[in-house]
């Protein structure tokens, strides 16, 4: 099978290689672009921004963002918080926000989520206010 699967029925081939179609579209889905997803993973020191495992090749960080701002099937770009492994993003944080309110008492996770680090890159990075 070759690297550039098809478009469409009539067969036109894709511009990019499944491996670069696949990342323009987790990229279109979240609404963040490639290089504002490579500055916050450097912003992270290029770990996890929960537990602090190191991000490989192999192993693509997840963009995590706040369910609660985008429900449907494609983020504003606004709320995404950070970068994830698997096991933070599927088995830690999915979970630990599922809780009620009262029961988050876990100070890692609630610290990340009162101060995501794309929450501080957008803050570094904005323009000074006009005095």
């Amino acid at each position: 099978m070759s690297d550039y699967s098809v478009l469409n029925a009539s067969g036109s081939p894709r511009p990019y290689c499944k491996k670069c179609n696949a990342e323009r579209v987790r990229l279109d889905h979240y609404n963040v672009t490639k290089e504002f997803v490579g500055r916050l993973l450097l912003h992270q020191g290029g770990k996890c921004a929960i537990c602090g495992t190191a991000g490989s090749a192999e192993a693509a960080m997840h963009i995590d963002h706040d369910h609660a701002c985008c429900p449907g099937r494609r983020s504003c770009g606004a709320c995404v918080r950070g970068l994830l492994c698997n096991r933070c993003n599927h088995q830690g944080l999915g979970w630990y926000e599922a809780l009620p309110y009262e029961v988050r008492t876990f100070g890692l996770l609630n610290d990340y989520l009162a101060d995501p680090p794309a929450k501080r890159l957008r803050a570094e990075q904005a323009p000074p206010a006009a005095a």
